[in-house]
């Protein structure tokens, strides 16, 4: 009964937001060594959204990984109280979660036109597959799936894959998405980040992954970015469309300090 009332939690979220942003928030990016990190489910646009309650035994996988551990925490019982994720070592470490398929129903094509706009596929509608398409009460099944990246005591270590199937990998210069047994290549991605200064003004980038699945973007530092990608395909089990949200949170680095030199400077 418990997981129960929790996946209609979860299941409510999304379809009254349709088509908007799915990510895990901490309460913080960087802890102490021997603290926890608490996290809220955000759903919306532009990095302001809605909070609910995050649960791990809601989802079909929750993965909590750090240096020295990785547990899988969707199987914990439903009568034991979850206060947070401890840390396990130093450094680096990620929350990834993956969802149950859900479902929802666009009114017309209109809607589902300002759905796949919204994430760079519009073309979709121009293929052979959509001309099977309602006109009306298009239905979609969907999952989603979620990291957000952590440091604790140091900001130090390497972003690892500790999912097999979507997931946004964290490189030293770059991001890599994988898509189940291989990497996305060509996929849309959408950007999002939200600076310390300038009002909390957000960014958004619009750009694709090269053919091996990665990405160079050039991220604002000191700032909160969501990394987004939306695999649509315009076929499905029971349903008109098929949609698969993967996305990335994490804090960018602070700049370094420039070292200033003159004549009279030792080097």
């Amino acid at each position: 009964m418990f997981r129960k009332l929790l996946l209609a939690l979860v299941g409510l979220a999304p379809a009254s937001v349709m088509a908007h942003e799915f990510w895990l928030q901490p309460d913080a990016f960087v802890l102490e060594t021997g603290a926890s990190v608490s996290i809220i489910v955000r759903i919306g646009e532009d990095l302001e959204g809605r909070p609910f309650l995050f649960d791990p035994r809601a989802y079909r996988s929750t993965l909590w990984s750090g240096p020295e551990r990785k547990v899988e925490l969707s199987s914990l019982p439903s009568r034991a109280e979850f206060n947070g994720l401890p840390a396990y070592g130093t450094g680096l470490h990620s929350l990834t979660v993956s969802s149950f398929e859900q479902s929802l129903t666009y009114r017309d094509q209109t809607e589902l036109q300002r759905f796949l706009k919204s994430v760079g596929q519009e073309e979709l509608l121009m293929s052979v597959a959509a001309q099977s398409l309602p006109r009306t009460q298009i239905t979609e099944s969907y999952t989603r799936s979620s990291k957000v990246l952590v440091h604790f005591g140091q900001v130090e270590g390497r972003d690892t894959r500790v999912s097999t199937g979507r997931e946004w990998v964290a490189l030293e210069d770059g991001f890599v998405l994988f898509d189940n047994d291989g990497t996305a290549g060509e996929q849309q991605v959408q950007i999002y980040c939200k600076t310390q200064s300038d009002n909390h003004a957000v960014i958004r980038q619009d750009t694709r992954t090269q053919s091996d699945g990665h990405i160079f973007p050039d991220l604002p530092p000191d700032a909160m970015c969501l990394l987004n990608a939306v695999f649509v395909e315009l076929a499905g089990s029971g349903s008109d469309l098929t949609s698969g949200w993967v996305s990335l949170l994490l804090q960018t680095p602070e700049p370094r300090a420039a070292v200033k030199k003159s004549e009279g400077d030792r080097p």
